[in-house]
């Protein structure tokens, strides 16, 4: 009988080793694949189209992507000097302008400093506005690992409209607390726009000036601001189900192709700076 109880011991404590999630080194995954539990991690990219190495931080967000899928939430925030044209004249390279009013605020224009003071491209951030944070594409990787499987304290509903009749895009969002907290909040609201092809200077290619490059994630407009704006600016406990609803409204530019165009949302923590959650809506 002793024995019998041993062997149906070691049975059952096999089948729960079997059962459980392995932990690899930066990921918490299950039968070799990660584990999400929804938290969306988003990659501020500041860039340019004559910066030479600035396709590396490229080729770590598309691993990323492809590693991650929808967790990875890129935006490709185009500043500093290495966004300033060459020309205005279209038969000539990099005549195209990225750059934008939010762009400039956060990384600066030409010899001018942003937000974020001098900047030695490529480089950015994840999961945060703070300057600390700050950081180049190697570590985007490890950042977003440790974010990978936790479980967000939010929920982002978005949706959005293409008004043809008055050139506008309108939004609506949705924050949902899916965790007791005492955060102060903010709501950031962008459109990006993807399969831009533009010129960008490569280092590694031959010839290292490339026509027809493909620019994705591009920043184009800001709904509410480089910032966002507070939607909730006090400690008060804030319980699980409580929603705040926020609408917008923009003028399109003529120069986008709203069919490549998606609006994303994140919040954040007004006192760490910390981007807790985020959403994608695509446009039509």
């Amino acid at each position: 009988m002793k024995t019998r109880l041993l062997i149906y011991t070691a049975i059952i404590f096999l089948a729960i080793l079997q059962s459980c999630d392995t932990i690899a080194e930066g990921d918490y995954t299950k039968d070799d694949a990660f584990i999400w539990n929804g938290r969306k991690s988003v990659i501020f990219d500041i860039t340019g189209h004559t910066c030479g190495n600035c396709p590396r931080a490229h080729e770590t967000i598309n691993e990323l992507v492809k590693k991650y899928g929808d967790a990875v939430v890129p935006i490709a925030i185009h500043g500093t000097y290495y966004a300033v044209p060459g020309t205005q004249d279209t038969a000539i390279p990099f005549h195209y302008d990225f750059r934008t009013d939010i762009g400039d605020f956060l990384a600066g224009r030409d010899i001018s400093t942003g937000y974020y003071g001098d900047l030695y491209l490529p480089t950015g951030m994840v999961n945060s506005y703070a300057v600390e944070e700050i950081t180049g594409p190697n570590s985007w990787g490890t950042k977003i690992a440790e974010h990978i499987s936790l479980y967000p304290e939010f929920l982002l509903e978005v949706e959005g409209e293409n008004n043809i009749a008055d050139s506008s895009l309108n939004c609506s969002v949705k924050v949902t607390t899916n965790n007791n907290n005492s955060r102060k909040l903010s709501l950031t609201v962008f459109l990006v726009e993807d399969h831009i092809l533009q010129w960008q200077k490569d280092y590694a290619a031959i010839p290292e000036d490339i026509k027809g490059y493909e620019h994705n994630h591009v920043l184009r407009a800001g709904f509410n601001g480089p910032l966002g704006e507070t939607i909730k600016d006090n400690n008060n406990l804030t319980s699980v189900g409580e929603t705040i609803n926020k609408s917008y409204s923009i003028k399109q530019n003529k120069t986008w192709i709203i069919s490549n165009c998606m609006i994303v949302a994140f919040v954040y923590d007004n006192d760490t700076e910390e981007i807790l959650q985020a959403e994608v809506f695509p446009l039509q």
